[in-house]
């Protein structure tokens, strides 16, 4: 085992690997074998013991994963209170769209009415149509 090694199974940086071995008070050359660069088999115990690497190889392997599966379930929750406020919205949309027929239907009825109240208010005469308005206007008015 190399520190290359240990810096693929920890994910750390080897600068970090080398910081953590430095905080042990453990010299380098006694556990490194300096032809080879390979770890002495003590040193290789402490190293596993160091950056518990008992089953790290599945863990490192597994990590990316993990990081994906973590990101993936984030992403679903996130799209299922999208899709939640999304429904909310449209039933609101379809509620809105509803009143604003309601209400445009109500207005002309309303200027139906209107129109029917002002022709039974107008004096039917021979005074032509600017007089019928003009009629029809004195009445809303009060002056007759």
């Amino acid at each position: 085992m190399t520190v290359k090694d240990v810096v693929q199974r920890t994910g750390l940086t080897s600068a970090a690997v080398y910081k953590r071995i430095k905080a042990k008070g453990v010299k380098l050359e006694a556990i490194k074998d300096k032809k080879t660069g390979q770890f002495t088999p003590d040193g290789e115990k402490l190293i596993v013991e160091l950056f518990d690497l008992a089953d790290a190889p599945e863990q490192a392997e597994n990590r990316p994963e993990k990081a994906v599966d973590n990101q993936v379930e984030k992403l679903t929750t996130r799209v299922a209170e999208l899709t939640t406020e999304v429904e909310k919205l449209t039933t609101r949309v379809e509620l809105l769209t509803s009143e604003r027929d309601n209400l445009r239907a109500t207005l002309e009825r309303e200027q139906q009415l209107h129109a029917m109240t002002l022709t039974k208010l107008l004096p039917s005469g021979e005074q032509g149509e600017k007089g019928r308005f003009r009629a029809a206007w004195d009445v809303l008015r009060g002056r007759r």
